[in-house]
């Protein structure tokens, strides 16, 4: 009789943490949304957080129809409005899907919120292709600040980055994949009166970073924090071994319809 009440526990435990994705609320607290479908950032939750596009971002076939393209030079974006107020003592988490497109031995600019580069009240997200990691500079000052927030990514290609600040605890997932985590007794403060941008750090100009060349595909950023099961489950929406699966063709410049993307487009994605 024990060994049957052993088995049924081994059998039925790990059904009792089986959190299907569907039947999590994934629209719950989310403030702000940018597909970039249209090859733009609208901010498609309608709250009015809209993003500015400098240079000329193209678009690029994404982990969901289409994605932006910013070709790391003079290519950023910066949000105004509502998702700005999000970012100081209180829970949020932020997700979104890259795939770099240049190889640089320098940490490439991804997302940040800081007024300048020094050690005050700021998030800078970065890219370290040299170390394979995502790294996440969140910090209310020069001592007060997350440690171990290093994420080690999987490989080329595209990937899922996720941070979640829970009170005084943060984490930073890959792919859905917990890969940092961090504890402070008192709370870090981050905020500040900066625009949060993608590629377009104050510390572009201390000549420490590049700014991103890649793809930026579903931004989306929670006044809460996701749980673990809510971070997997937003990823299994999108894994990324089906990406770019709506690929049809890769068109030279010339044959792209005049007015339908951008001229650095040469990818269109499957009609839905």
């Amino acid at each position: 009789m024990k060994n049957l009440i052993a088995l049924a526990l081994v059998v039925l435990f790990p059904l009792a943490f089986d959190f299907p994705s569907e039947n999590l609320d994934l629209e719950e607290g989310l403030v702000a949304y940018y597909s970039f479908n249209a090859c733009d950032a609208r901010d498609d939750s309608g709250n009015g957080s809209d993003g500015v596009l400098y240079g000329q971002p193209g678009c690029h076939c994404g982990v969901d129809d289409d994605a932006l393209l910013l070709d790391g030079e003079d290519d950023y974006i910066e949000f105004e409005g509502y998702v700005n107020r999000f970012f100081n003592t209180s829970d949020f988490t932020i997700s979104f899907y890259i795939k770099p497109t240049r190889q640089s031995a320098f940490p490439l600019s991804l997302f940040s919120k800081r007024e300048r580069c020094d050690f005050n009240h700021l998030l800078d997200i970065r890219l370290n292709q040299a170390l394979q990691e995502v790294q996440t500079d969140f910090r209310a000052s020069e001592f007060n600040y997350y440690r171990n927030l290093e994420a080690q990514t999987d490989g080329p290609g595209w990937f899922q980055f996720t941070l979640v600040r829970e009170g005084q605890k943060a984490y930073t997932y890959i792919n859905g994949n917990l890969r940092g985590q961090a504890r402070r007794c008192s709370a870090v403060d981050i905020s500040n009166e900066a625009l949060l941008s993608f590629a377009n750090s104050p510390c572009l100009h201390e000549g420490r970073i590049l700014r991103f060349k890649g793809a930026l595909d579903e931004l989306r950023i929670y006044d809460r924090a996701l749980t673990p099961a809510e971070v997997a489950g937003l990823y299994q929406r999108f894994p990324v071994e089906l990406a770019e699966i709506d690929c049809v063709s890769m068109l030279p410049e010339n044959l792209t319809p005049p007015g339908s993307r951008p001229a650095e487009s040469r990818y269109l994605c499957a009609a839905k």
